[in-house]
This record gives C-alpha cells, structure tokens and sequence, in this order.
C-alpha cells in the first residue's frame, strides 16, 4: 500500500494509480577520440560484417553486426582504455578501477542508411556511442536535447535515458559503434553464467 508521508486532504486517496513528477540530474560525458585512421577502419569493419539476421531485429531499425562483435578487438580495447585515462579523475564512479568494478557487456555497430530508424528506447545500465561520421540527430525528449554527431565525438550517458530518433532524412548513411557498461556484481556474473549455459545447449 502507498502512503504519504505528508497528509493533504484535497487529495483523493481514492485512486488506482499515482503521478509524480521529480527532477533528477543527468551527466552525460563526451569527448572526441582523435584517431581518424582508426575511426575508419572502425566504419570498414562495421561494413564488412553487417549481420542480416540483426537488421530490424531490434530497436535499430537498420544494419547491425553481432552484439559482442568489437568486444575482442584491439582497436575497441584501446578506445576504452582512452575512455579510462580521459576520465578516471573527472568520473571516477565510472572510471576508476574500470576494470576490477565494470564490465563491458556488449560493443556493436550500427549502419543507419536514408529512411532508417531508432525506436525511442532506454537502457538500464550505463550506455556509450562513439560516431563514427556524421548523421541523423540522436533525440532525448526528456532533457530537450538532441546530439548532431561528427566523428570521432562520443558521449556515455546514465541508465534510463529515453533515446532515439525518426526515419534518418540524411543523404549518406550513418555509422556508429555502440557499447554497454555493467557493473561487476553478483547478479551480473549470475546471469552471464546462465546466459552462457543457455548458448551452450
């Protein structure tokens, strides 16, 4: 049962559901990685190893690779260890001790070509996207924002940020590469062990 804390009897406690508005502080923390050879080769490897299976398949209506394709490669695994050296003093909650406390689930890339879309969606952990080139806007209707990519910029957002974007009206398709950031808890490490009995059977 929801009680108030505080009584006011004008309201009617006579209800089946409750609204309740409260602001809350957003950090998002971006930057550029000045690496443009790298950036390339990024967008050449997202080209060459689209999965069909994955297009449309998700909340990327547009091309795919696997979820876990970047996780294993070098490039990747340097840009993540620029993310940790940039940040660690400015975000430590993040970035300090990255890898005894996170875990980067998954690293994927996205092709969005000319009527592709992002359905509105949020993520419950900690969410990063590295641009790759520039392109359609990406919108966040709760803090009245929109991100106008170039490449090499990339930001890392909290959980529970509404995110997405309408049929791309660009001209030339648009490249990112996409990454998740969980924390190395029991109940991480519980459900990966299922996760990977699963796949084995």
């Amino acid at each position: 049962m929801i009680n108030f804390i505080d009584k006011n009897d004008s309201l009617n406690e006579n209800r089946s559901s409750l609204n309740i508005s409260y602001f809350r502080t957003v950090n998002i923390i971006y930057g550029n990685y000045p690496y443009p050879e790298i950036i390339h080769k990024f967008i050449m490897d997202i080209k060459h190893n689209l999965n069909p299976k994955m297009e449309n398949y998700t909340n990327v209506k547009g091309g795919m690779t696997d979820w876990g394709y970047f996780l294993d490669k070098p490039e990747f695994i340097n840009f993540m260890t620029h993310l940790i050296n940039r940040h660690q003093i400015t975000h430590p909650h993040i970035f300090k001790h990255f890898m005894q406390k996170k875990n980067v689930e998954s690293a994927w890339g996205n092709e969005i070509k000319p009527g592709d879309s992002l359905n509105y969606h949020e993520h419950s952990c900690i969410h990063g996207i590295l641009y790759l080139t520039k392109g359609c806007d990406l919108m966040l209707p709760e803090l009245n924002l929109k991100i106008s990519p170039e490449p090499g910029d990339y930001y890392i957002f909290p959980p529970f940020i509404l995110h997405g974007f309408n049929k791309s009206k660009e001209e030339k398709n648009r490249y990112s590469l996409i990454f998740n950031i969980q924390e190395k808890d029991g109940k991480f490490t519980y459900y990966n062990k299922i996760k990977k009995m699963v796949d084995l059977v």
